[in-house]
């Protein structure tokens, strides 16, 4: 008979032919082949152990072949959460159960529609986007004004893609197809003119968008831009406005007789009638009946312009027209229009803009002394038209002005206004609604996620608005205006603390502006004290509806508070879609999605709860969050997307070429039948059980019990919870191999130095190829590293990969248990013939997984080639366990067994004193090795 010694160094020399002759055996390979065709068709662990040519097949590839009886026993251990350290396996002595447990999955968490990570990272994605929309909104917008200096022609603009293409998000159109000889036709036309090709060609979005451009027929863009009036112009202006009409009443109104003569003087008349607001279309006749008859014009609404003067009712004075004290308001009066004109000017665009307000329209009579009567028409021409203005007497008017004959200004491609406009059109066209909460779309009470961004154009919009303000009512008809004020003073839905659950509405918000009772009554004097309202919602103060200070608080407090609301909104969307998409039994809710129906199901249909009826359904929330909109992926499509391996290469998803589509379709985990499948991480929950467990045993397998191990496993936890946590971001190897803190953590984990491998190094391995014998991997990268490749879901191109999935053992559990049942077959098969080499070959595979002296003394196989190794007496094993180990630690140092060549040399060692004691005759060159016999006591394996 062949000596251990011998057998053991012929089988060691090539351990790969040695388990490929075994492989070849008919009996061998018959089995392992019907364990890899049917291992995953197993429903579960009571079929499993039903199928005692699978069961013993693996029982006898983990070592555990004298337990295959106990199949209730094994069905505990097969059963055992190895994330919970007091599960059954984990408090069993003998590891090799533990590791028997870790190559299945029969104990796995409840399937989910998304797992925490990918429910937290959906939720992340989905609060982001409305962030991104307004950062993407800063910069093009920034962009936008930048290149905007630059543009001289038409074809400036349409030849800049990104230029082209904010004009058309701005007013929401696709230009996929849009040609740049329509876009220069549309930005070229006349928007005035009816027959133009915008007018006649275009649609409404395109006639907005020619709006806001000044470019001529030929495209160039005119003179130097400059602004409706200058300041010189504005002052020369209000001083002809003062000298024809208030310093001209005060002078002349001391000699008016009677009412007829103040309507027959032009100046007077106009004076009278831009202070006390009496339009154009009252004539002379119904003026004078206002003048003189109390009654009537207190049913025209007229009581003020009455009071104002002393008429008879025949029109005569007593004395005079007016009093002292009624001249200085009439004064006063015109000192607010003044201001008015001032404040409103800075917001004029074009000529059009004055004509369209009567403040500034009266005004402009009265500085140029024309009738109150001219025609909106001959006012424009008035302002652009040197002889049309001479003819009237006003040969300086259009001089005033800086228009052309069309009445827009003198500019560039854009005014100033049109600039900033358009910009506020493209940012607040980036808001996205958060929802429509019991109204219809477009109602004032929509919430909306405001953007910074946005923000500051509403801050812009308040600012400017806010100075043409002359009534409140005129501010309720003002959505955005409301909705401001409202946000800068918490009075939305969640944000006003009156008992008014739903906030303040318009209605509630114009009587707090007028009547100070009960906006102290509400708390709300703040509110009211910022506006200059009167209580019949007029305003006389020269600050207007707010002054610059109160103005300036609105907006500060507004740039705190805009996006408070939206917040709350958006806290209630996604804990709606939280209580969904998992079982939320408990909650009110009832739901639970276990398949894609489930998932598709708006509010209305998955529960019972009439609360978020009106929130975004779990649908339109993941659409978001990945930047997609029904109309790129409609139910139908995004059932087949979320059906489909998101993960193969060759799918369907691939095919689509979408990112958006992809990680959208990577968020969730059904199956091809449509129900919740297995979700796809770099490891599985029982491999990062084994690592953590690992990492835990080689940090402390040198350290003597104490404070100082103590801290060391406390330290250890804390790795273990940043290695959880850290792998829940992998989404591929270069994500891994990119945070050194989980290299590092899964090295130690097997034994290995850190120091030793480099990124490059690591890459090289794990992008191997584990069937090719030539591979770095299996030809220059240590062996440990086999397994580790295997548990990770990796394909060659670092992606993760659902190949090496299984229902009951992934890949790499397979492969292991193959070669474990190979294993286990040679060592059984020389056992027959040697028992020592059995025992050699055993200790040899094992020794790499060795991590405490108790794993040895626990293993029979192991503690029987330690002690005759070192000729240990039998009585050992009688004595304490901790004296046993006190024992062990003499004669070998457990780092050691990591090394293949001191294993080596202990197995030899093995080898050589079991043959001595198991025969009675030594060759010269056994006895030469072991010193003819005697064993030294010395401190490590050599």
């Amino acid at each position: 008979m062949i000596s251990s010694s011998v057998a053991y160094a012929i089988l060691s020399k090539d351990m790969k032919t040695s388990l490929d002759r075994v492989a070849s055996q008919s009996t061998v390979k018959s089995n392992a082949d019907y364990y890899a065709a049917n291992i995953n068709k197993v429903k579960d662990v009571d079929d499993f152990l039903g199928n005692y040519k699978l069961y013993s097949y693996a029982m006898d590839a983990y070592g555990l072949s004298d337990m295959t009886y106990a199949k209730a026993f094994m069905k505990k251990v097969l059963e055992s959460d190895l994330t919970d350290a007091n599960s059954f396996a984990n408090k069993l002595a003998d590891s090799r159960y533990k590791t028997f447990a870790a190559a299945f999955n029969f104990h796995t968490a409840a399937p989910q529609a998304q797992t925490s990570s990918q429910e937290d990272d959906m939720i992340g994605l989905y609060t982001q986007s409305y962030q991104d929309s307004g950062k993407d909104a800063a910069t093009e917008s920034a962009y936008f004004k930048s290149a905007m200096r630059d543009v001289t022609s038409v074809d400036d603009l349409v030849g800049d893609p990104r230029l082209k293409d904010f004009v058309f998000k701005t007013f929401g159109i696709d230009g996929t197809y849009v040609s740049n000889s329509f876009l220069k036709n549309v930005l070229t036309s006349d928007v005035s003119d009816p027959n133009s090709f915008v007018n006649t060609q275009a649609n409404a979005k395109y006639q907005d968008m020619a709006s806001y451009f000044n470019f001529a027929a030929d495209g160039t863009t005119g003179a130097t831009p400059q602004p409706p009036q200058t300041a010189t112009q504005q002052t020369d202006l209000v001083s002809r406005a003062n000298a024809n009409g208030k310093d001209y009443f005060q002078s002349a109104i001391g000699s008016i007789a009677n009412v007829d003569q103040l309507l027959s003087d032009q100046k007077l008349n106009n004076f009278v009638r831009a202070v006390y607001n009496v339009g154009s279309t009252v004539s002379d006749a119904d003026l004078k009946t206002y003048l003189t008859d109390p009654t009537e014009a207190a049913a025209k609404g007229y009581t003020t312009l009455n009071s104002a003067f002393s008429f008879n009712a025949d029109g005569s004075v007593n004395g005079s027209a007016q009093t002292a004290a009624q001249t200085v308001t009439a004064a006063t009066r015109f000192d607010q229009s003044t201001a008015y004109y001032k404040r409103i000017m800075e917001t004029v665009t074009g000529a059009d803009d004055i004509v369209a307000d009567p403040g500034l329209s009266s005004y402009v009579k009265v500085a140029f002394g024309v009738p109150m009567s001219m025609t909106d028409e001959n006012v424009t021409k008035l302002l652009t038209d040197p002889a049309y203005a001479a003819s009237v007497g006003a040969p300086d008017a259009p001089s005033a002005f800086n228009f052309n004959a069309d009445g827009s200004t003198v500019g560039a491609a854009q005014t100033t206004d049109q600039k900033n406009g358009i910009l506020e059109k493209y940012t607040l066209n980036s808001l996205q609604k958060v929802v429509d909460y019991d109204d219809a779309p477009g109602e004032p009470d929509d919430v909306y996620y405001v953007t910074p961004a946005a923000a500051a154009f509403n801050k812009s919009y308040f600012e400017k608005t806010i100075k043409t303000i002359t009534n409140v009512d005129q501010l309720m008809a003002d959505d955005r205006m409301t909705s401001y004020i409202k946000a800068a003073y918490s009075l939305g839905r969640h944000g006003y603390g009156s008992g008014l659950v739903d906030g303040l509405d318009n209605t509630g918000l114009r009587q707090v502006l007028v009547n100070s009772g009960l906006a102290g009554q509400l708390g709300l004097t703040e509110l009211h004290d910022a506006f200059n309202f009167n209580t019949d919602g007029t305003v006389t103060s020269p600050d207007g509806a707010q002054s610059a200070a109160a103005t300036t608080q609105t907006s500060t407090q507004y740039m705190k508070r805009y996006d408070d609301e939206a917040n709350d909104f958006m806290d209630d969307i996604t804990t709606n879609y939280k209580n969904l998409i998992t079982s939320s039994v408990g909650t009110g809710t009832f739901s639970d999605v276990k398949n894609i129906n489930d998932f598709l199901r708006d509010n209305k249909q998955i529960d019972f709860s009439k609360r978020n009826d009106d929130l975004p359904d779990m649908y339109h929330v993941a659409l978001q969050a990945f930047g997609l909109t029904e109309a790129d992926l409609p139910k139908s499509m995004a059932r087949k997307v979320l059906t489909s391996d998101a993960y193969d290469p060759k799918g369907y998803v691939a095919s689509l070429k979408d990112e958006r589509i992809t990680n959208f379709a990577r968020a969730f985990n059904f199956g091809s039948d449509g129900k919740i499948g297995q979700h796809l991480a770099p490891l599985s929950d029982a491999s990062m059980a084994k690592y953590a467990t690992n990492y835990k045993s080689h940090l402390l397998m040198f350290m003597a019990d104490g404070p100082a191990k103590d801290k060391a496993s406390k330290d250890a936890a804390k790795d273990v919870d940043a290695f959880a946590k850290g792998m829940d971001d992998v989404k591929s190897l270069d994500d891994l191999l990119g945070n050194t803190k989980l290299t590092d953590f899964i090295l130690k984990s097997v034994g290995l130095d850190p120091k030793d491998y480099k990124k490059d190094t690591l890459k090289k391995i794990f992008t191997s190829d584990p069937a090719d014998p030539k591979s770095y991997l299996n030809t220059r990268a240590d062996t440990k590293f086999k397994d580790v490749v295997a548990d990770f879901n990796f394909d060659k191109d670092g992606n993760l990969t659902r190949s090496k999935l299984g229902a009951v053992q992934d890949q790499g559990a397979l492969d292991r248990t193959q070669q474990g049942y190979l294993a286990q077959t040679l060592e059984t098969q020389q056992g027959q013939n040697n028992d020592g080499t059995r025992l050699a070959l055993y200790f040899t595979r094992q020794a790499p997984n060795i991590t405490s002296l108790y794993t040895i003394l626990g293993d029979k196989a192991l503690f029987q080639v330690v002690q005759t190794a070192f000729n240990l007496p039998s009585q050992v094993s009688s004595m304490d366990v901790d004296k046993q180990v006190a024992m062990l630690q003499k004669f070998m140092d457990l780092k050691d067994l990591g090394d293949p060549k001191k294993v080596d040399k202990l197995v030899k060692r093995f080898t050589a004193m079991y043959d001595i004691q198991n025969s009675t005759t030594q060759a010269p060159a056994l006895q030469i090795l072991t010193n003819g016999g005697t064993t030294k006591a010395a401190g490590v394996l050599g």
